[in-house]
């Protein structure tokens, strides 16, 4: 069988051969972004510092950005007068306000970004044990009785300290988290590669994509919805997500060139992508089952769909063969049957489609707006697999209460809903000289387009989550452990206090937690004999009098009885308050869980010796 492109451009209409050329302008285009967003976050940064008040930090910087805005579009209205295309206004407009959103978004993620402490989010403290348990030499997956280990494949972990390793941060977490937001960034970029090549397939005459301002607005709205607050709020924390969700676009980018140039290295990497997506996360094995049955359908060749079939999922299997042979029946444990424990429950999994609304509409709208010549199935098949990941991401996500496995296939939405708004662009200004109803339409969409932002959890209000007390409970934290060694002391999550010496503690609550919640028996003989031993001199644990105390949690289908234990052993002996955020804000930290007030727990006395007492 003759091989064929999947898309077919028009005769007469030439692909762009100058592919490095391209790449090169959304660099540039894509490095003036950044430069610009990071020295207007530096603004923010002094207005916040010069005044006290944060409503008047905030409307001195609500000022500044409607002059940006102002000054932008009304900058090139007038240097071009007559000639000013609504279109191009509405652009202008569009890269200026993505740009200040993108700003500010810097600004309030610096806070969280270089904090000491890896106590954001729940994951935080795991991402950095096994970073330790790495340079260490310790195996990153032990017995589930030692409660040390978690169900993260250790792909982003890994790469992580590499990359710090390499910048001479190895021991840094602030650094840690830059990497997360420049895998991000770098999500980003190839999310705007992807916007290029989706237009050139629907629309190959298209020239309005070819600009600067074009590729500069594609990455800075890429950027923001890369780290959403609704779906990818853990975007700059130590975290998997950033990794996934650059590995995804990776892989939906190949499989866009494949569908365009039928290159066997493309299809060869293609099969990489299965392994290199099961490291980063295991629902990334579903990228081999896409690309199989997109040849299978669109491909025009059984063979090659069942050849390829075949080749990734070899290479998936020797890859978790590799990773048993390293770590043994433990890694089987946590990273598949610790997983299996946690049902989907369907009814969370629709309130999440219902929550993440925005991105199922905008990729439609992208869709109806660029599938429209009948005569490009492939391109069809594409749009498909954007909406068969994200369908299945809403699913997945109902195993818990958060959004973010549905960070990627949003990523994917925003591509096509900012090339089906190019692809309308193109149209209009094809459609003739410019009129009134030309300006009103251009007016009407770009406020539509700046409303729909705040809906994608895009906006952001220009205060900064942390205050001096945040890091007063840090120091609170780490005077506990002052004269004392760290191993024995057990602080329920968060890793930073025990890098000093190199201590890998058992018994997380993060760990311990995620088994407790499924709806299994589950052996907790190692935590409950190392409890009764009083194996530690010293327990620091949050919520410890709340319904949701993370070792005995009220929502677990079975009560475990951990609570008890504790005060069968231990007794109350001191307290670290809470930390106190900024009141303007009303959720000032990802997880404010982690910074609430602390118990501090020490061994009970023997009977007989308080009896003598």
């Amino acid at each position: 069988m003759a091989v064929v492109p999947l898309i077919q451009t028009p005769v007469g209409i030439q692909q762009d051969k100058t592919s490095a050329l391209t790449t090169g302008r959304v660099a540039g285009a894509a490095a003036l972004v950044l430069a610009t967003s990071l020295a207007l976050a530096g603004c923010i940064q002094a207005i916040s510092a010069r005044f006290e008040s944060p409503e008047k930090a905030v409307s001195v910087t609500g000022v500044l950005f409607a002059a940006i805005l102002a000054a932008a579009t009304g900058a090139y209205i007038l240097r071009l007068g007559r000639k000013a295309r609504p279109e191009t206004a509405s652009l202008v407009f569009l890269t200026a306000c993505s740009g200040i959103l993108l700003a500010t978004y810097f600004f309030c993620t610096s806070g969280y970004i270089f904090f000491p402490a890896d106590i954001l989010i729940w994951a935080e403290g795991d991402f950095v044990n096994d970073i330790l348990k790495f340079s260490k030499g310790y195996p990153l997956y032990t017995s589930p009785l030692n409660n040390d280990s978690f169900h993260y494949v250790p792909g982003p972990q890994l790469l992580t300290y590499l990359l710090a390793w390499m910048a001479g941060k190895a021991d840094s977490i602030p650094a840690y988290r830059v990497i997360q937001v420049v895998f991000t960034a770098v999500a980003a970029f190839v999310g705007t590669l992807c916007c290029r090549r989706i237009l050139r397939m629907a629309r190959p005459e298209a020239q309005a994509g070819k600009g600067w301002l074009w590729n500069g607005f594609w990455f800075a709205a890429l950027f923001l919805i890369a780290t959403n607050s609704i779906t990818n709020p853990f975007s700059h924390n130590l975290h998997g997500d950033a990794l996934a969700q650059l590995a995804t676009i990776v892989s939906y980018y190949l499989l866009l060139v494949y569908a365009e140039t039928r290159s066997r290295l493309v299809l060869a990497a293609m099969a990489l992508m299965g392994p290199i997506g099961f490291l980063t996360k295991q629902s990334l094995l579903i990228w081999p089952v896409f690309y199989a049955g997109f040849l299978a359908v669109w491909g025009g060749s059984w063979k090659r769909a069942a050849a390829f079939a075949a080749a990734a999922a070899g290479l998936c299997g020797i890859t978790i063969a590799a990773c048993y042979a390293i770590w043994g029946p433990p890694f089987m444990y946590w990273i598949f049957y610790e997983m299996y424990t946690h049902p989907v429950s369907p009814l969370r999994s629709f309130q999440h489609v219902l929550d993440s609304w925005a991105y199922f509409a905008a990729g439609l709208l992208g869709g109806v707006a660029l599938l429209r010549n009948k005569k490009m199935p492939g391109l069809t098949g594409l749009w498909l697999i954007w909406l068969a990941l994200i369908a299945l991401e809403c699913y997945t996500s109902g195993i818990e209460w958060m959004l973010n496995h549905i960070g990627p296939g949003c990523l994917i939405a925003g591509v096509w809903f900012l090339t089906g708004l190019t692809c309308l662009d193109d149209r209009a200004r094809s459609a003739g000289p410019a009129d009134m109803q030309s300006w009103i339409n251009a007016g009407a969409v770009t406020a539509a387009v700046a409303l729909l932002f705040s809906g994608m959890g895009l906006v952001r209000i220009p205060l900064s989550p942390m205050t001096p007390d945040t890091y007063r409970y840090v120091h609170d934290i780490e005077n506990q452990f002052q004269g004392r060694n760290a191993d024995q002391i057990l602080l329920d999550t968060g890793t930073w206090v025990y890098r000093r010496d190199r201590v890998i503690m058992k018994d997380r609550v993060t760990s311990l937690s995620t088994q407790a919640s499924g709806d299994v028996a589950v052996d907790f003989s190692g935590f409950l004999s190392r409890l009764a031993a009083k194996r530690y001199s010293r327990i620091l644990v949050r919520n410890f009098h709340q319904p949701d105390f993370w070792y005995d949690n009220a929502v677990w289908p079975r009560a475990r009885g951990l609570r008890q234990a504790f005060l069968d052993n231990y007794r109350e002996t001191g307290s670290i308050p809470a930390a106190i955020g900024p009141r303007a804000l009303k959720k000032w930290a990802e997880d404010p869980h982690l910074f609430g007030e602390i118990t501090i727990l020490e061994p009970k006395l023997d009977p007989q010796i308080d009896s003598r007492k």
